[in-house]
């Protein structure tokens, strides 16, 4: 099943030329073959260049049917079959040029997010499924159809969302088969997404590989394929034997009829599947309540989903535009993804409160969908392109349940018969405080509520003050930050650093790369230390420490990684927040419901020395994503996206931690928890930390709540809430705390007019209850972080969608 290669066939590497290529870097491995970003010399064009292993180019036979079947698959005309331009041999080895896919693959998605919505999971089979068809339309069988063999594409600067290829269609599978080298070290599909025929040496069509995708599909909405075992013979057994598990076993939000689904598509026998891939797809989109793939508008009505009802998906882990590294990657090889990332307060760095410079952003989502009549972005959204940057995890859909009407529910009742008193008592009594576009925060005597899910946002006037945008060259953009002294920006993408210089006025060149070191996972956000000496990266299970010095100087900046100890698999770090003295650093783990303390000092002293600095874990709510530190140092502040870890199903909520304790006795460190609407994503607090601030994603609210009550009176602690766009995650308070930008990521990608975009809220306004939203400035698509430029002028964005920075002249806000 290892698909490691010891050695690069024919010795080729970086620098070499083959056939008229001139290889660039070695973005992706396999058991018989490396790929390559390549340079085209005589078209002038990047490519990726896969070689074949030696051994394979010496069989007259497989040589003679390699070159066959990649012509016949250039030869198919489906859009969501990767572009294959040329194969031949060469300086003894056979290779093909493709188009190089910058966007990843779809099983880091899985890797990095774990479980992704059915909106998204469909729109992945569906375009899979047609570009299976039409080869098996030609006689062509892919014979390993899986998750990384899925790529995403992605246009920088274009705000298209990214669009599917499967890659290794048919090539050298079918070639080994037929000239006998089996024994090369090669198997014929991979064990967690073969079909039984397949394992079994039998004729395999279609619908072998029609199996494959049913298992990868699996995969996609739980996390795991359906026959996951340790051991090669125990998977084997299970396919050949096993009847396939119920997938709402393992994820129980999903509609009961998707089992049946799933039950024919991984029949044993292939005359008991669907017929075609596409009729599976199409059988998987009903199920889901999604209208069939690229035809028509709106969902599909049946007995699962009434006709009435629009689903929404209720977001369940942070969400970042896929992005170039892991391995392997590129054009025809598997890649990485992209990955979540922080936020800031008014007045410190990532949220750490400290009275330096304003950063801030980030990502995330999950809760169960409020009213059942509330809309969903992402389902209503069925273009064939879409990709996890625009969908959120539904983790807690009521697929089952008829609407009951607005008129029946208690709650509406109880709140009509307030606002009735309220009129009939001249307006004396105010009940209902922070609707709409205003926000809330004073005059009432009922204590605000928070929001629950819901896909309605404010509308505003357009604002236009100066900005520009400066491309990311080597991935997707999640977390950035500024230097102290102004000159240079770092955004973080899933596997680099990328580092540019600013310059007078709205300039933003871009210098330098160097690669993060927490691989195979990826990186996420970022904070400088108070002294600005370090930068601390989010990324895998800790944090990775890299001197700006370094950076700044272009020499090497690592300094060291901080990791969880003895954690096994993937915590996935999201956000990262240190200490006013520099002492401590703390990191959100999605994935283990924690926050990690480190000790910063001692990691920074020893190198970052693995898991030595590492002093505990505070236990949280469901996903922890957002932290940020007061500015006094005494409290943490992390948002969880759901607050119960059984069922990740309730609202989100912020707990308040004890730093002393977190550094003492990080298991009894939580001092309290507010509820924070639906999927609280990122926190921040104002200078003088007497004001918290909360992103609820997927409410569309900013929410304030008193930092004192939070501890002393949870209940009563949410002083305001202004409704912004859509799926509000990154904020930064800016021009001295008077205003607060929020990043309006469209994640969920609502298909209406500026979706996304930066909001701008007058906080004094909000905090006095009164109406608040300034306006929209436009952005780049998904915007994700906030960098302040010391001096408060200028405000650097992390467009991830559109691998874009953006820079904007603060002194032009309203």
């Amino acid at each position: 099943m290892s698909e490691d290669l010891s050695a690069v066939p024919g010795g080729f590497g970086p620098g070499s030329r083959i056939a008229g290529y001139l290889l660039e870097e070695q973005i992706g491995h396999g058991g018989m073959a490396v790929v390559f970003r390549a340079h085209d010399e005589r078209l002038d064009r990047t490519v990726a260049l896969k070689i074949l292993a030696p051994a394979l180019a010496a069989d007259e036979a497989f040589r003679q049917r390699f070159i066959r079947e990649s012509r016949a698959a250039a030869a198919v005309d489906d859009p969501h079959i990767i572009p294959v331009f040329e194969a031949g041999e060469a300086s003894g080895v056979l290779f093909i040029a493709m188009r190089y896919v910058r966007g990843g693959d779809v099983r880091s998605l899985v890797g990095q997010f774990g479980p992704l919505p059915p909106g998204r999971v469909a729109e992945i089979v569906s375009q899979v499924a047609t570009a299976l068809d039409a080869a098996h339309g030609r006689g062509l069988v892919h014979r390993d159809v899986k998750p990384a063999n899925m790529l995403l594409d992605s246009s920088p600067g274009s705000g298209r969302p990214d669009h599917v290829y499967l890659s290794d269609f048919g090539l050298s599978k079918g070639s080994l088969q037929a000239s006998g080298l089996t024994g090369t070290g090669t198997f014929l599909g991979t064990l967690d997404y073969i079909a039984p025929e397949q394992i079994e040496g039998r004729p395999v069509d279609g619908r072998a590989d029609e199996y494959a995708l049913a298992c990868a599909a699996f995969e996609l909405l739980s996390g795991t394929p359906p026959f996951q075992r340790e051991e090669a013979m125990a998977v084997m057994y299970a396919q050949l034997s096993e009847p396939p598990p119920a997938l709402t076993s393992r994820r129980a939000d999903l509609p009961a009829i998707v089992d049946g689904v799933f039950a024919r598509a991984l029949a044993k026998a292939p005359a008991d599947r669907y017929l075609t891939c596409r009729e599976f797809a199409e059988a998987l989109r009903e199920a889901f309540g999604i209208r069939p793939y690229d035809s028509g508008s709106g969902p599909v009505p049946s007995a699962e989903h009434p006709a009435t009802q629009v689903v929404r998906p209720a977001a369940g882990t942070e969400i970042a535009g896929p992005g170039r590294g892991g391995a392997p990657g590129g054009g025809g090889a598997p890649g990485g993804g992209g990955a979540p990332g922080g936020s800031a307060g008014g007045g410190g760095r990532a949220g750490t409160g400290r009275p330096a410079a304003d950063v801030g952003a980030g990502a995330g989502g999950t809760a169960r969908a409020g009213t059942p009549t509330q809309a969903v972005g992402g389902e209503r959204r069925t273009a064939p392109d879409l990709t996890a940057a625009h969908y959120q995890q539904d983790a807690g859909q009521d697929y089952g349940r008829r609407p009951r009407a607005w008129w029946r529910s208690p709650m509406t009742l109880a709140a009509a018969i307030i606002v009735l008193l309220a009129l009939g008592a001249g307006g004396t009594f105010l009940a209902l405080r922070g609707s709409g576009g205003g926000g809330g925060g004073g005059g009432g005597t009922t204590a605000l509520t928070a929001p629950g899910c819901s896909a309605s946002a404010a509308s505003a006037a357009k604002l236009t003050p100066p900005s520009r945008l400066a491309a990311v060259p080597n991935g997707n953009p999640f977390g950035t930050q500024v230097s102290n002294d102004g000159k240079f920006a770092f955004a973080v993408t899933p596997t680099t650093v990328e580092v540019f210089g600013v310059g007078p006025g709205l300039n933003l060149t871009w210098k330098w790369s160097y690669t993060i070191a927490a691989k195979p996972y990826v990186a996420a956000g970022a904070t400088l230390t108070t002294s600005g000496k370090y930068l601390l990266v989010a990324a895998g299970n800790g944090i990775d420490i890299l001197s700006v010095a370094a950076m700044e100087a272009d020499s090497s900046p690592s300094v060291g990684t901080m990791t969880v100890r003895n954690m096994s698999g993937y915590g996935r770090a999201v956000e990262v927040a240190v200490s006013p003295d520099d002492r401590h650093a703390f990191v959100t783990m999605q994935f283990r419901r924690e926050m990690a303390v480190f000790d910063l000092a001692k990691g920074v002293a020893s190198g970052g020395s693995g898991s030595s600095a590492y002093l505990g874990a505070v236990p949280l709510g469901d996903q922890p994503v957002g932290v940020a530190v007061s500015p006094d140092g005494q409290w943490v502040y992390a948002a969880s996206l759901t607050g119960r870890p059984a069922n990740g199903n309730g609202p989100g909520t912020v707990s308040v931690i004890s730093m002393a304790k977190a550094v003492s006795n990080p298991h009894q460190a939580v001092v309290s928890q507010v509820k924070a609407g639906c999927n609280p994503a990122r926190v921040i607090t104002s200078a003088d930390g007497g004001t918290v601030w909360v992103s609820a994603k997927n409410s569309n609210y900013l929410l304030a709540f008193s930092a004192s009550a939070m501890r002393s009176d949870p209940g009563h602690a949410l002083t305001a809430k202004v409704q912004v766009g859509q799926t509000p995650i990154g904020l930064a308070l800016v021009n001295g705390g008077k205003r607060l930008v929020v990043a309006d990521t469209n994640v969920n990608f609502v298909n209406t007019p500026n979706a996304t975009n930066l909001a701008v809220v007058n906080v004094s306004a909000a905090l006095a209850g009164k109406k608040s939203l300034l306006g929209f400035v436009p952005s780049g698509a998904l915007p994700r972080e906030f960098g302040l430029v010391p001096g408060g002028r200028y405000l650097v964005v992390s467009d991830n969608g559109s691998m874009q920075l953006q820079l904007v002249d603060l002194s032009k806000l309203p």
